[in-house]
């Protein structure tokens, strides 16, 4: 497919995950309460894992934009439900959502989400379910993650490249500029 420039703003919400499998666990696709028993006994022998503690990231192509905290207590069914305001201007052709377990040196890849580009371009908010996939984007088992995206562009925001026009501007909203080494700007204040 394609890749659309996408130069605007994206606001993405990651709410839930469900019937994810572990492909790297022996219990991966059990039953809850035998993917627990084996994770207990895993864990007290020190030769498991534990409880995964789950994330998600939001790509466009290769360019990481956002990323959920980590949930360790719901291994299958997690729930973040957090919203992100992406600023962008990047070449995709999908939005891609990555799940992933952490472990102590590394993460655990299990599998990702594609929302083609080219959907949200109209503007429209999309409300979806989107199956989660393996490399070759076949289906992970009934591996499912519930996302809500839309898409405003730069050519309907009247305000975009106008420049500060009121010295009550507060900034950029919804960002965080960290401070490079050696750089010599601080934080100022525009108000008395």
């Amino acid at each position: 497919m394609a890749q659309i420039l996408l130069h605007g703003n994206l606001h993405v919400t990651i709410f839930e995950a469900s019937s994810l499998s572990h492909p790297g666990r022996a219990s991966g696709g059990a039953p809850k309460f035998i993917r627990k028993f084996v994770e207990g006994i895993e864990e007290t022998v020190g030769v498991g894992k534990g409880s995964s503690k789950l994330y998600a990231t939001i790509d466009l192509e290769k360019a990481r934009v956002g990323r959920t905290r980590m949930l360790g207590n719901e291994p299958v069914n997690p729930r973040w439900y957090e919203s992100f305001h992406i600023y962008c201007a990047h070449l995709a052709a999908d939005v891609i959502f990555t799940m992933k377990a952490d472990n102590a040196i590394g993460a655990t890849l299990i599998g990702r989400a594609y929302l083609p580009v080219a959907e949200l371009l109209e503007g429209e908010e999309i409300d979806r379910w989107l199956e989660i996939c393996d490399d070759k984007r076949e289906p992970v088992g009934e591996s499912k993650i519930h996302v809500k995206l839309q898409y405003f562009g730069v050519d309907k925001d009247r305000n975009w490249a106008r420049g500060v026009r009121s010295v009550k501007f507060p900034g950029v909203p919804y960002t965080f500029f960290s401070q490079r080494q050696g750089c010599n700007v601080g934080r100022i204040s525009l108000m008395p």
